[in-house]
């Protein structure tokens, strides 16, 4: 590792002062060598981390023996006790020493020299795929400290598995040009923990409901920021009541803006003098009706939301012989908690069930593609299947995207090109969409939602959908293949071939 680091600074240092002279290319390959060299440094510091653990740890066994909480297999003389001794509660974690030093060394905060310590650790005593994609500069620094904090929760039983699923994920994502968010990773490690070990995965939901939260901290200018943790269910009780009030007074012609909106109900939760939108109710009622005011009037009942009719979509997988499975485009809805509670609460609430047939193109008409309109049908559909904006590292959910053809509809040829179809629709936030139409990248696209994205340099960045659906259409794919190993391979590992023929027996 120390050779292909040095040769990657070495290269780096080769590179002329004056960059403004080079072209794009030239400067698109610099950019890569210094990510490069980047992520090998971090190797080096992840490496250092959890060397300084062990050093912390050796230096305190020299010091006052062997820790009286040792276990069995623990490294070090388990006899040699010096005179002064100290008992476990007045010994410090190695751990925390070597965060202690790190955070002055290099100017973290404990927080983020904790998780770099932890990672460290776990890299280099836990998770050996992991390591070698960090050796070889694969992956950045936020990611491998993220991935090793995250895998850090796996049960020993199930990490080899696990990781080797995480790492192999994050493997294709990179070589695509995709750098996968926080929120998608941990959606990966969730799901792989629990096709391993489902038992674990109900575990750590418990678990996870006992660390919910709500922090406040000071910010500026006379502002406070807000931290929670919740339980699914809770979260979207809250979610629907904001939206419903910031929906309402945006529709109503009121001036904030949404997200001023959102934040003036949420603050109007617990002020019994406020309505919804955080405005005070006497004062807006008179406002309205000069002739009320001065009387007594009740606070109006707050509503959770429900005036919507909340949208189900169960994706359709009995005929490939799988479960159907209830999916929704926000993760948040994915609460049968909070759907139960809702349906049995009475009130408003009304749902609306759609079935979804997962086969790629089953809304794809021969009227339809050639007309620009996309239906709400197949928006929906595109959104489910996407989850998000399909722009490599964007993580904008796909309720607040666009639907966009892939390649430019033709109004004037529709035959031409440009088809309304599936394949050639992706969500897109605004921002990127903006930059598809006016930047200069080419987009192709994949007949299952396959994003290629070709920039000016020549470089690809790839992407695969993440939505519900598509991680639906991956369940049936492995689910056939497997059914195809076990036709094709007999319990004693006889190979039949063809598939499912019989067997024959040579006398």
């Amino acid at each position: 590792m120390t050779t292909t680091s040095s040769a990657a600074f070495g290269a780096l240092r080769a590179v002329p002062e004056a960059l403004d002279t080079l072209g794009t290319e030239a400067l698109s390959e610099v950019a890569r060598s210094a990510t490069l060299a980047q992520n090998l440094a971090a190797a080096t510091r992840l490496q250092a981390a959890h060397l300084l653990v062990e050093a912390m740890g050796r230096l305190d066994r020299e010091a006052y023996g062997p820790d009286p909480g040792r276990r069995p297999g623990d490294s070090g003389p388990a006899d040699s006790r010096p005179a002064e001794s100290r008992p476990a509660y007045a010994r410090l974690d190695p751990a925390d020493r070597a965060r202690d030093h790190l955070t002055a060394a290099m100017s973290l905060t404990g927080w983020h020299a904790a998780r770099l310590v932890t990672a460290g650790v776990q890299i280099h005593t836990r998770l050996p795929l992991l390591r070698k994609a960090v050796e070889r500069g694969l992956l950045p620094e936020q990611l491998a400290i993220d991935t090793a904090c995250r895998l850090a929760e796996i049960p020993d039983q199930i990490i080899a598995a696990v990781e080797s699923e995480i790492v192999g994920a994050l493997a294709r994502d990179l070589d695509g040009g995709h750098r996968p968010s926080r929120t998608a990773l941990d959606t990966a490690v969730d799901a792989a923990r629990e096709r391993h070990d489902p038992r674990a995965a109900e575990d750590a939901v418990g678990a996870a409901v006992e660390q919910r939260t709500v922090r406040f901290r000071p910010g500026r200018d006379g502002m406070t920021n807000m931290w929670a943790t919740l339980p699914s269910g809770d979260a979207e009780k809250l979610r629907r009541r904001i939206e419903a009030a910031a929906r309402a007074a945006s529709e109503a012609g009121h001036p904030r803006t949404r997200d001023q909106l959102r934040a003036d109900a949420l603050c109007a939760l617990g002020d019994p003098n406020t309505n919804d939108i955080g405005t005070a109710l006497h004062d807006a009622e008179d406002a309205a009706d000069p002739a009320a005011a001065g009387t007594a009037r009740p606070r109006p009942g707050a509503s959770w939301g429900t005036e919507q009719p909340i949208r189900i979509s169960i994706i359709d997988s009995i005929a490939q012989g799988l479960p159907n499975r209830v999916q929704f485009i926000n993760g948040a809805y994915s609460s049968f908690d909070w759907l139960c509670e809702e349906l049995l609460s009475g009130g408003e609430a009304k749902v609306r069930f759609e079935l979804i047939d997962p086969q790629p193109g089953v809304l794809d008409t021969p009227d339809a593609v050639l007309k620009y309109f996309i239906t709400p049908a197949l928006a929906e559909r595109i959104r489910l299947r996407d989850g998000t904006c399909r722009h490599p590292g964007c993580t904008v959910d796909a309720n607040d995207c666009e639907i966009d053809h892939i390649i430019a509809f033709d109004h004037l040829r529709p035959e031409m090109g440009g088809p309304t179809a599936e394949w050639n629709l992706i969500c897109l936030c605004r921002k990127h969409h903006r930059e598809k139409t006016f930047g200069h990248c080419a987009y192709k696209p994949g007949p299952l939602g396959e994003l290629t994205i070709i920039t000016e340099t020549g470089h690809e960045h790839r992407t695969t959908p993440h939505g519900p659906l598509a991680q639906a259409r991956d369940r049936i794919l492995d689910h056939r293949w497997r059914q195809h190993l076990d036709r094709l391979i007999a319990d004693d590992g006889h190979l039949t071939n063809p598939p499912g023929a019989e067997r024959t027996h040579l006398a």
